[in-house]
């Protein structure tokens, strides 16, 4: 078994697809930091495509574009914020280009820029996608018998539209609901013949896997909807992962389901698969990543775009910042919160793979 998977090679076109995926994502978060800070009058000592050495570089007005060695994603570094050692990159504590001499709201709308463009990102991608292949729609195929689904009312083709009145992202959207569900009462919207009926159903235990289930098999159908339709489909879509997102982070901290988190190994296997199945996939898991990215960045978590947007928040109700020493041990606790993210990740990626191989 071991020897299986050391001789296992990636080849080279995975290994570019991982690249693409990361390198979209996060340039594209870079690039909303950057285009704010410029609105915002902050004075941006580089963005970058790329970490490392660099490669290339140019100015254009007072900032350096770069590109740099290492592909993946990118950066932004503004004045007040990234300051460094050398003469170009000195500015006055009162110089009002300094990203701490802004107002607050501007702060934070720099801030939030980034994620922001993920969600801009994501749309944008599953628009071009919907518009060519049809919005995915969870559509039931069959409703077993003495089911909570056969209960609730659930027949062959209908389209599931919302669940709460939230949005569903796909087959894995519903899924992914209903397993984090179980005793709760769910008010689901489907489509049928042409008409919008709603549903209840409560989810039961699966006592050997511990989630939810209702007891029918769905697959996705794509809807051909034009292309007001396919924007429409791609915010809801959107608006479904980020739901889906919150509701299963929700139940894995109250016990509800196991969490279930990837990491760069993870990720690495998700665009390699996807890239066997055609660039659309790929396009998809650009798509779906980059909400995810833009969700966790928005978590209050010092280090994080929204742990900046706290800090800022509460600088806003005070009248002024927290003191250095409180600002650093909160970012202290961030970082050291994300760390122990990744390596749970890293883990539980390595741990799926060997149990894959045995």
């Amino acid at each position: 078994m071991g020897e299986g998977i050391c001789k296992r090679k990636v080849p080279p076109m995975y290994a570019l697809a991982f690249l693409v995926v990361v390198g979209i994502v996060v340039l594209v978060h870079e690039f909303g930091h950057l285009v704010a800070a410029k609105a915002c009058g902050v004075k941006v000592y580089e963005f970058a495509i790329g970490f490392g050495p660099r490669l290339f570089s140019w100015t254009r007005g007072d900032t350096l574009y770069a590109i740099r060695t290492l592909p993946l994603g990118g950066m932004c570094r503004f004045a007040g914020m990234d300051d460094s050692d050398m003469a170009e990159e000195q500015i006055h504590e009162d110089d009002p280009r300094s990203f701490l001499n802004r107002p607050v709201w501007q702060r934070i709308l720099i801030v939030v820029a980034g994620p922001l463009m993920n969600f801009l990102l994501a749309i944008v991608i599953l628009s071009v996608i919907f518009a060519s292949y049809g919005v995915p729609m969870a559509t039931v195929v069959e409703v077993f018998k003495d089911s909570p689904a056969a209960a609730a009312g659930f027949e062959a083709d209908d389209t599931i539209l919302s669940i709460d009145g939230k949005p569903v992202a796909s087959v894995a959207g519903f899924i992914n609901t209903v397993a984090s569900s179980w005793g709760k009462e769910l008010k689901v919207e489907v489509l049928r013949d042409g008409q919008k009926v709603i549903l209840e159903v409560t989810p039961v235990r699966d006592s050997e896997s511990n989630i939810g289930r209702v007891g029918m098999s769905l697959m996705e159908v794509p809807s051909k909807a034009g292309a007001g339709g396919s924007i429409l489909g791609s915010f809801r879509y959107t608006l479904g992962i980020v739901d889906t997102t919150l509701a299963s982070m929700g139940a894995a901290l109250t016990g509800r389901v196991k969490a279930e988190v990837a990491g760069i190994v993870g990720i690495a296997g998700m665009s390699a698969q996807a890239a066997r199945q055609g660039f659309p996939s790929l396009m998809m898991l650009v798509a779906l990543i980059s909400t995810s990215l833009g969700l966790l960045n928005l978590m209050p978590i010092p280090v994080l775009d929204g742990g900046w947007v706290l800090l800022l928040t509460i600088e806003a109700v005070r009248g002024k910042p927290l003191s250095p020493q409180v600002e650093g041990f909160l970012k202290f606790v961030g970082l050291a919160l994300l760390v122990l993210l990744m390596v749970y990740a890293t883990v539980s990626d390595i741990s799926r793979i060997v149990l894959q191989r045995m």
